[in-house]
């Protein structure tokens, strides 16, 4: 049975919290330039903000206020937050952000929901309600009025794009499958497996000529090219088998890329690679011979977490064939 990791982040204290939807970010590449950690005193109402171009708070950015409170958020914090923004803003610390993201591991109250649904109405309660309820909770010991500056930026400001974020959506969300396993030892299950397209591609080029060449070596007769191979009665199963290997490698590396974190990969590689090294180097053979046992060895290697677990032993066998395609461990 799968972990509850929602029920883990609400357990997560404020910093941590934080460190997670910085870690959340930094999976965003698509969306964001780059993200940035504000929080502790002096972060003008932010806590996490990524930007959406290298001009940071100069271009669009977005905020995302982290709360973890032993309750759902509540109407008077969503407006002295938000609030902040305002003042901030109005006083030229920064630009306004293009969206507001209130991440609330347990949700936020009926209130907020509903202003949240109704942009236009959250609007005009910051400004019916700006002396009464946010004033005197933005600075210690002051009241900030509601100024020309402020009210300007309170109408600038897009509300359509506040959004909250609870715990249970945080961890349904494909950005955060790399996350998890980085914070909670999450599982991201097997790897689709790799399909080899009929026509050979560009990528699979060097590890494919070097297998012509060793094809020919041991046949006494040298193969024009891999079209050649793939019609001889002996060698064009074995070329087609090691090309299943190879993509089921490619789909490998590309499923845990985006589901782990960056180190989970180059680790299971490493271990593979010196998994074999030692039986690459000492094999006295010819270039096929090298190839049968490297295989055969890589067959048996057991590399350790969660990528062992899943490698299956075409995976092991065909990251031989992208070490060879790298130059790492060339075939000839």
């Amino acid at each position: 049975m799968r972990p509850n990791h929602a029920v883990q982040l609400t357990a997560l204290p404020d910093e941590r919290l934080e460190a997670f939807v910085n870690d959340w970010l930094a999976k965003r590449t698509k969306d964001y330039n780059s993200h940035e950690r504000w929080s502790g005193a002096g972060d003008m109402g932010r806590d996490v903000v990524a930007y959406v171009t290298d001009q940071r708070h100069e271009g669009p950015w977005d905020n995302f206020q982290c709360k973890q409170l032993g309750a759902r958020l509540s109407e008077k914090a969503v407006f002295v937050e938000l609030g902040k923004i305002f003042m901030h803003a109005a006083k030229g610390e920064y630009t306004l952000p293009r969206s507001y993201t209130f991440v609330a591991p347990r949700g936020v109250v009926r209130n907020v929901q509903a202003f949240i649904a109704h942009p236009e109405r959250f609007r005009q309660a910051f400004l019916d309600r700006w002396a009464t309820d946010i004033a005197a909770e933005l600075v210690e010991n002051a009241t900030v009025p509601l100024s020309e500056e402020i009210r300007s930026a309170i109408n600038a400001f897009d509300f359509t794009q506040v959004y909250s974020l609870d715990a249970v959506r945080l961890v349904d969300d494909s950005h955060a499958k790399a996350v998890l396993v980085k914070w909670f030892n999450d599982d991201p299950g097997p790897s689709p497996l790799g399909v080899a397209p009929d026509q050979l591609q560009d990528h699979e080029s060097a590890y494919i000529s070097q297998l012509v060449d060793i094809y020919g070596e041991r046949a006494g007769s040298k193969f024009e090219n891999p079209a050649a191979v793939l019609q001889d009665a002996r060698w064009g199963t074995h070329l087609r088998d090691q090309r299943t290997r190879y993509f089921d490698a490619a789909e490998f590396d590309r499923y845990y890329r985006d589901s782990t974190p960056p180190d989970y990969l180059s680790t299971f590689k490493n271990e593979v690679y010196h998994g074999v090294s030692d039986v690459y180097t000492e094999s006295t053979g010819d270039g096929l011979e090298r190839v049968t046992r490297v295989l055969s060895q890589a067959a048996t290697v057991q590399a350790s977490g969660v990528l062992g677990r899943h490698a299956r032993v075409q995976v092991k066998q065909g990251t031989c064939h992208h070490f060879a395609n790298e130059g790492r461990l060339p075939w000839k």
